[in-house]
């Protein structure tokens, strides 16, 4: 199992081999640490993935992906591979258990033009009511 970082510094578990890039979108495979409902407000938020990192073994960054902050679906995986051990002979043996899936993609340019225009009129209205 490892561990990812997300862009407001929060840590969370994921499972083996539990984050996949295609293209404009993230599969990420967590631990189920956390209900659904606290991982779907978790990656709700897009300032939370604008930047989520992959750490290594040792904590440090292994990969980092950017710019998936569009989240699609949150479910809850049964009886699926979490981890892995070695048996006697040294293979590897899967282990199952619950994981939260969290589904998220990239906004395209014009999804990404009206948020930053949408940013732009509430800072012009905050300036003109004085706030």
């Amino acid at each position: 199992m490892g561990k990812i970082k997300l862009s407001n510094e929060q840590e969370l578990s994921i499972i083996a081999d539990g984050i996949q890039a295609a293209g404009d979108s993230l599969t990420i495979s967590l631990t189920a640490d956390k209900t659904i409902a606290e991982y779907d407000e978790i990656f709700s938020e897009a300032m939370n993935t604008k930047k989520i990192t992959v750490l290594d073994s040792a904590g440090e960054p292994f990969m980092i992906h950017s710019g998936y902050t569009k989240l699609q679906s949150v479910e809850k995986l049964y009886d699926t591979t979490v981890d892995y051990k070695e048996d006697e002979d040294g293979n590897k043996v899967p282990v199952t258990g619950t994981a939260i899936r969290a589904s998220l993609i990239r906004p395209d340019k014009t999804e990404q033009r009206i948020a930053s225009l949408e940013d732009t009129v509430d800072t012009l209205t905050m300036e003109i009511m004085g706030l």
